[in-house]
């Protein structure tokens, strides 16, 4: 006889053998008849047998029928907890939860209260006194709510007592949330009822990746429209501009990294100060002239920096161009990185300094800067403005020495720098001069030299190039050291060893390659 012909009672009584939920849904599923008959005893096996474990799945798959039944058979609103699983930042990832966190409809938040669950926090009843304990943990349902976008579920909340303040492990609120998640509608309602708008927890500092005010987190957001929106709200209910978040940074440094115009002139135009320094000392001008750090929190290494008109606009409302950080370094040094140069021209348009002062000591020079990173039109237009060609940095390399110890080394950019007037024997602390540098390097053989002498060309390198790495670095230093041997460089002054360039190419001659010349290699005695 099959189950589903078999009497009431005995379905029961079978039913009642059983220790597994897993079979007794398995005898369920045999008929409507069946499922109907056992549907309460599941729940009260539950109960019974397993603490009420069903509850919370019951009530986050909006099973209202199953949670009535389970409270009826008395499983308890408040024990019992599962991992509530978000990609929101400002939420733990593996602390467990109870049952109300879980809430999606007013009528299940209603069941859960008028079953005991605690508005705020449906772990933490002191099992001795009973008296509810406040811990912070993982946060509130409200918190659950704000993140689920549930505006109905949240007011609901809201309406029984819930504190709107409620700050969690990380410090965030209610409104963090929501400000971060850029729901405008659901950040009004927690504003409405009383929620901080400048709401920071100073003990944070150093303890989280990041810290900040809801205005802070409005701002790390890449799309227009929704960072937009919520910033001024914000703004309108009276967020600070002046309080510092995660490395010092005001919201306007936030801005300056992770946002769009609009959104920066909003804070300008509610009077944010564009000359306020951060925990680097830099100030939000630097964040708009350089490349993204994809080592801090933000911005979003995608997000287009530098960019032009945001500088123009922070400038325009009395951004210092010529702020130095904590390391001495300007906005024109870090703009100096850029593949172009329409940033550094418009910091020198506006008085960028490109020297030191007498007397300066830490100054960091844009020029040598741009030199490293290889930016011909940066190096032209710096030079242009008065930057020093000779100019020689604490251990007494000069331009010609950056030019020729980068990774990759810029031919046009030496070629600018001897064009206006750079010394290609200029000798460092340690008494190289660039012609040293690039024979050691690479190298480079006294038979190297004496072609080079000779005019002798050197072959261009090829793209994609069809040879070893090290064979490209010797081919490039070849080619400097035809510029800086065709400018006159020296083979014969000696370093703080005594030893000269040529000194160090007599020890070389097993790299010679005649392949990286073009034509014919010349007799010697011609």
């Amino acid at each position: 006889m099959l189950f589903s012909e078999l009497p009431p009672e005995i379905v029961i009584s079978i039913a009642k053998q059983l220790e597994s939920e897993k079979d007794i849904s398995s005898i369920m599923r045999t008929s409507a008849r069946n499922y109907q008959l056992l549907l309460s005893f599941l729940y009260e096996h539950n109960v019974k047998f397993s603490s009420g474990s069903a509850l919370i799945w019951c009530v986050d798959h909006e099973n209202e029928a199953g949670v009535k039944l389970l409270l009826q058979f008395g499983a308890s609103a408040t024990e019992g907890a599962r991992i509530y699983y978000t990609d929101a930042k400002l939420l733990p990832k593996k602390l467990p939860v109870g049952s109300l966190y879980f809430a999606r409809s007013v009528a299940m938040a209603k069941l859960l209260l008028d079953a005991g669950a605690h508005v705020d926090n449906t772990p933490g009843l002191e099992a001795e006194t009973g008296a509810y304990i406040k811990p912070r943990g993982w946060g509130s349902p409200l918190h659950a709510a704000a993140e689920k976008g549930n505006i109905a579920v949240a007011k609901f909340l809201l309406e029984n007592g819930a504190d709107v303040n409620y700050e969690n492990d990380v410090s965030a609120t209610p409104l963090h949330i929501a400000a971060d998640q850029r729901d405008v509608d659901l950040a009004t309602l927690l504003l409405d009822y009383g929620a901080d708008v400048n709401a920071l927890d100073e003990e944070a500092s150093g303890l989280f990746d990041y810290y900040g005010t809801p205005l802070h987190f409005s701002l790390l957001d890449r799309e227009h429209d929704t960072s937009y929106s919520m910033v001024n709200l914000l703004l309108e209910r009276g967020a600070s501009l002046e309080i510092d978040g995660e490395a010092s940074a005001t919201p306007l440094h936030i801005a300056a990294a992770a946002c769009s115009l609009p959104t920066l002139k909003l804070l300008l135009d509610h009077a944010a100060r564009t000359n306020a320094r951060d925990g680097m000392g830099e100030t939000p001008l630097f964040r708009v002239v350089a490349e993204p750090d994809p080592d801090v929190a933000y911005p979003d290494p995608n997000i287009q920096r530098p960019d032009l008109d945001m500088a123009k606009l922070l400038i325009d409302h009395g951004a210092l161009v010529d702020i130095e950080d904590n390391m001495g370094i300007t906005p024109l040094f870090l703009a100096a990185e850029n593949e172009t140069s329409d940033i550094s021209k418009l910091l020198l348009d506006h008085g960028a300094r490109v020297r030191a002062r007498p007397g300066e000591t830490n100054f960091r020079n844009p020029l040598l800067q741009a030199i490293s990173m290889g930016v011909p039109a940066t190096v032209e237009l710096l030079i242009n403005h008065g930057a020093e060609v000779n100019a020689q940095d604490n251990r007494g390399s000069s331009c010609l020495h950056y030019a020729v110890r980068g990774g990759t080394i810029d031919i046009e950019i030496m070629e600018v720098l001897l064009s206006h007037g750079a010394l290609v024997d200029m000798q460092d602390k340690s008494g190289r001069t660039a012609l040293h540098d690039t024979v050691r390097t690479a190298h480079l053989a006294t038979a190297d030299l004496l072609l080079l002498r000779k005019g002798v060309l050197v072959k261009e390198l090829e793209m994609p190039a069809p040879m070893s790495y090290d064979n490209q670095s010797r081919q490039n230093h070849l080619a400097a050291a035809k510029v800086l041997i065709d400018h006159g460089a020296s083979f014969t002054i000696p370093d703080a060893r005594g030893i000269s360039a040529w000194d160090e190419a007599e020890g070389s001659e097993k790299h010679f390659d005649p392949s990286h010349f073009v034509g014919p290699i010349p007799d010697w005695n011609d």
